[in-house]
């Protein structure tokens, strides 16, 4: 097997290599200004005490941390593996991107509906939570897919692995606060996760297959 790299396969996709180093760049921007919120939100999907100060920090600060482009950009680079193209990269990064605007609308929505703005708030947080955690650890992988010499299918088998637990680790993780954390109703975390977590992955794998 040969475990050289060619230096010119990927001639053709600058974008991919571009795409890839604004991403890190953009990660090492928001460690340089908010190294202690880029903390707290690694450590915040495994510990509530985390989240809740992430969430103080983020309400008495102007500044806000947006990483769910990493995970936008990271996805949909994954998703466009075999075609490559930049065009389908775009379409897929504006369809991920429309997708959590609305899902985002919709709760601020909800919340306003039950007038319970600061549970939903919070329901927010957690929404996104592991999102903008997986993008940060999906980085890394994807630098490995494009530009390593392991084989591509089992580079691609190790990170669908890992998106599969991430997800279930989310639904575990939710339905866990939803019953000790006395400010979830478990009704409202019940919809949430069959409306907006189950259901579009649900039909995601038909499009798909």
């Amino acid at each position: 097997m040969d475990l050289i790299a060619d230096p010119y396969f990927w001639s053709n996709n600058d974008w991919v290599f571009l795409t890839i180093l604004f991403a890190f760049f953009y990660l090492a921007y928001i460690n340089y200004n908010f190294s202690t919120q880029l903390s707290l939100i690694l450590k915040a999907p495994f510990s509530q005490k985390y989240a809740n100060q992430f969430l103080r920090l983020e309400s008495s600060s102007q500044n806000q941390v947006y990483l769910l482009p990493i995970f936008v950009f990271t996805i949909s680079l994954f998703y466009n593996y075999t075609s490559q193209k930049f065009l389908d990269f775009l379409v897929c990064s504006g369809w991920i991107s429309l997708f959590f605007f609305i899902k985002y609308l919709l709760l601020k929505w909800l919340g306003f509906v039950f007038q319970k703005n600061y549970v939903f708030e919070e329901l927010i947080f957690h929404s996104f939570l592991y999102e903008k955690t997986l993008g940060m650890l999906f980085l890394p992988l994807i630098l490995l897919l494009f530009y390593s010499p392991f084989s591509a299918p089992s580079m691609i088998f190790i990170m669908q692995v890992f998106l599969l637990t991430t997800f279930l680790y989310k639904l575990i993780r939710m339905a866990y606060l939803s019953f000790f954390n006395t400010s979830f109703s478990k009704a409202h975390i019940i919809i949430y996760l069959c409306t907006f977590e189950i259901l579009p992955l649900v039909a995601l794998v038909k499009f798909l297959y």
